[in-house]
């Protein structure tokens, strides 16, 4: 476990190349990192350990605020949706207010209209008042 994490640290940088990969997992590499790993005094494997402990730590702390920046870019998409619906119902809205002072002024009386809009003579009696 030690070793892994030794070459974790030291030599995954590497690894995406073809190159050096192979360069690293031939025996003499391998045999040389392994006497350098036992090398390494009980501090020095605290002092990997931990860094390797906080190399973990970013990364899921990295994790978390990609998610929390992709949950945000969605709440905003979410209220920028919201308030274009709330747009298209105020707007439907004031054309029902519009289409009901319209009845009122062509002489349809508040019952005919409750009857036609669905909407309470007393809401009609609002909305004309406004």
């Amino acid at each position: 476990q030690e070793k892994m994490i030794y070459y974790f640290l030291n030599c995954h940088k590497g690894v995406d190349d073809s190159k050096i990969k192979m360069m690293i997992e031939s025996d003499g590499v391998i045999q040389m990192i392994e006497k350098r790993v036992e090398t390494i005094s009980d501090d020095g494997w605290k002092k990997i350990i931990e860094d390797f402990r906080k190399l973990h730590e970013n990364e899921e702390r990295m994790e978390r605020q990609l998610e929390l920046e992709e949950a945000q870019k969605k709440v905003k998409e979410a209220q920028k949706q919201a308030e274009e619906a709330q747009n298209r119902v105020n707007e439907v809205n004031q054309q029902v207010k519009r289409m009901i002072h319209k009845m009122y002024a062509d002489g349809f009386s508040l019952e005919q209209i409750s009857s036609y809009c669905s909407i309470s003579v007393d809401e009609i009696q609002t909305l004309i008042k406004s």
